[in-house]
């Protein structure tokens, strides 16, 4: 590998890193649950661009990386709204716990 692809290799792993970031706050700080689902969403959204009328061909092994990628983002999305419900349940048990 040159020079290039490694620097476009980290700057890949950088933007994907920010973007998982900014879904964990999204997912389990935010109320609606919407919110966590922006970005999965666009990603999707994107992907399916990609594939119909997009620079990338139709094959298995462009596709593969992409439901991976799918996958990853909307697994965090369902990870970070079962931790938001957890962190609320321990919020009203704490509430109760201080009224009795």
């Amino acid at each position: 590998m040159d020079g290039a692809m490694i620097l476009k290799f980290i700057a890949g792993f950088a933007i994907a890193l920010a973007m998982m970031v900014a879904e964990y706050l999204l997912c389990t700080r935010l109320k609606s649950p919407l919110w966590g689902g922006i970005i999965p969403c666009l990603i999707l959204g994107v992907t399916i661009w990609m594939f119909t009328g997009g620079p990338v061909p139709l094959e298995l092994r462009y596709v593969f990386p992409f439901v991976v990628l799918n996958l990853l983002f909307f697994g965090e999305w369902a990870d970070g709204r079962e931790k938001r419900g957890k962190m609320q349940r321990q919020e009203l048990k704490r509430m109760k716990a201080r009224d009795m």
